[in-house]
């Protein structure tokens, strides 16, 4: 996921060449759900390896939490790309939507244009 974030603020900043006011806006965003996904995989990877959980006084229960908020994190990056191509380009739309997952087959998303 981190470094799939990455690659997603990548193809919004190649949005601009379309959309460039909405593309601008869109990237801002997702640059801070990246910050917000890698400081919540940072606390995953650190109670899960260094079990500091336990150590810290901390509930076990908290990764879930920080596990939550990475996932999170990453769909709403997915979303806002998603959204960002739907209006911006949709040509490029449906190969992208089938790429990420976001559930529409590439043969049923040409069949609709």
């Amino acid at each position: 996921m981190r470094r799939n974030a990455g690659i997603l603020i990548a193809l919004a900043a190649y949005a601009q060449r379309w959309n460039f006011t909405e593309s601008v806006i869109v990237k801002e965003r997702m640059r801070q759900d990246a910050v917000h996904l890698q400081r919540a995989t940072l606390q995953v990877i650190l109670r899960t390896v260094f079990r500091t959980s336990r150590d810290a006084g901390v509930p076990p229960g908290r990764g879930v939490f920080y596990l939550h908020d990475s996932v999170g994190a990453y769909h709403l990056m997915t979303k806002r790309l998603l959204v960002l191509y739907r209006t911006s380009h949709a040509g490029l739309y449906p190969r992208l939507a089938e790429v990420l997952g976001d559930g529409i087959p590439l043969r049923v998303a040409k069949a609709r244009s």
